[in-house]
């Protein structure tokens, strides 16, 4: 493996961290350490030399001058984006990950039309238990959880 091949590797992904250098260059299993130290050495040495900046520092991630990390997040499943650190990370943390295998569901924001529609629907007659079957149907969720969003809309408006 030369350095030619992994500086082609690196301006094909113009933003990357080390192991996408790896996976994009596919070494075989007896030179992949081998080649993670080229990488390394290279890497290291272009940046030292203004060529490559550091993008992002947890984890590392290197561009050209101009690119923007926003090329390689990925969207989690509970919707925030994040910088995978392995090949494998589909979570942006443990925490997010051991929900989702426990079987959560990602969590279904509220759309400001339905903000709006529950404000002004709840306001005005109420939070009886027909009114909140009603809406539940409408925006497809549980009525306990759209008296639970009234109540905390209620309380932000007030302090604000």
């Amino acid at each position: 493996m030369t350095d030619g091949q992994v500086w082609k590797a690196m301006l094909r992904l113009r933003v990357f961290t080390r192991w996408m250098v790896l996976r994009e260059l596919n070494p075989p299993q007896y030179l992949r350490q081998y080649v993670k130290s080229k990488v390394r050495s290279l890497v290291r040495s272009q940046v030292r030399y203004g060529i490559l900046q550091i993008l992002n520092t947890n984890p590392r991630v290197y561009g050209f001058p101009g690119e923007s990390v926003e090329r390689i997040m990925r969207t989690c499943v509970c919707g925030k984006f994040f910088i995978p650190k392995r090949e494998s990370h589909r979570y942006c943390s443990k925490e997010c990950r051991r929900k989702r295998e426990k079987g959560m569901t990602a969590r279904r924001r509220y759309e400001p039309w339905e903000e709006e529609l529950i404000w002004r629907t709840l306001s005005e007659s109420g939070c009886r238990a027909e009114i909140l079957q009603e809406l539940g149907r409408r925006l497809n969720r549980a009525p306990q959880a759209i008296k639970t969003k009234f109540m905390k809309m209620k309380k932000r408006r007030v302090i604000a």
